[in-house]
């Protein structure tokens, strides 16, 4: 056995969650704004670029090996979980992101009732998000989910992150005053519903798919039965024709009958041949 096999099950799994165990837990304290490490009070900028985006991709990555970890144990090969996960932990950044601007920003009304009303939004959207794709999640791992169910639930999540974009990251929304947090999760959810509604869309379609070969493979099991039919009668005309076929000993009598009438032709006499020549003549 190899160090990758031994390697491979649980201790795979044991270190995919300390991962995601760790990422998770010093997130909140580096993207805090009032540590002003990766994101300052200010607006809630950005003022260190390299922590703040390779603090996130190792924290995304983490969740990847996690749920490939997860799906391998489970033996449950479905690549819309982790677009469900990554949704999930998307519209968590997004609730977490809009609650914290609006305690700072809202009650003082410095951004004015619009960017207020449209950090409200935002904060419903990412409770939505968090409720909604955890429910998907444990119907898909206790196989309750039905097909159409999921893809109204993708297309509800997808219709609820376009107006998100809309509110949030144009005009006077939120997160358009600074590119941080609430900016990327807000997209990030977007997309990831976008995909979801595609792969759920395609799911729906795929039986509908199935359906029309198997009648086209009925409709060809259907047209070539004539045709078995056609070799068969060939076959009877053959057994038939054979009936007709002479057996050996009439073949032989046949035989016999034709060498006989040689015979009498060649026992005429030459004599007589001249004047039956004559007669005809005459």
């Amino acid at each position: 056995m190899t160090i990758l096999e031994k390697f491979q099950g649980r201790n795979e799994s044991v270190t995919a969650s300390l991962l995601v165990i760790f990422w998770a837990a010093s997130l909140p304290f580096i993207m805090d704004p009032s540590n002003n490490i990766a994101i300052t009070s200010n607006n809630f900028a950005i003022v260190n670029a390299n922590l703040y985006f390779f603090s996130w991709a190792a924290f995304g990555y983490s969740l990847l090996i996690f749920t490939q970890v997860a799906l391998e144990i489970a033996a449950k090969p479905n690549g819309k979980i982790a677009k469900w996960f990554g949704l999930l932990v998307s519209s968590i950044i997004v609730v977490a992101s809009s609650s914290q601007y609006g305690n700072v920003s809202c009650p003082s009304e410095v951004d004015g009732l619009s960017t207020c009303g449209r950090n409200s939004y935002a904060i419903s959207v990412g409770a939505l998000g968090l409720v909604i794709p955890a429910i998907v999640l444990v119907l898909t791992m206790v196989k309750k989910m039905a097909a159409k169910l999921e893809f109204a639930i993708s297309f509800l999540m997808f219709l609820l992150y376009i107006f998100a974009v809309g509110l949030v990251t144009f005009g006077d929304g939120p997160a358009i005053k600074s590119v941080s947090n609430l900016y990327f999760s807000t997209w990030v959810g977007f997309a990831l519903s976008l995909m979801l509604t595609f792969d759920c869309f395609k799911g729906l379609m795929e039986p509908e798919t199935e359906k029309v070969v198997e009648e086209d493979n009925e409709d060809f099991e259907v047209a070539s039965t004539p045709v078995i039919e056609d070799f068969n009668e060939v076959e009877t005309r053959i057994e038939e024709d054979r009936k007709f076929v002479p057996s050996q000993e009439q073949a032989r009598t046949g035989k016999d009958w034709q060498d006989q009438s040689d015979d009498e032709d060649k026992s005429v006499d030459p004599d007589t041949i001249g004047d039956d020549y004559e007669e005809t003549e005459v």
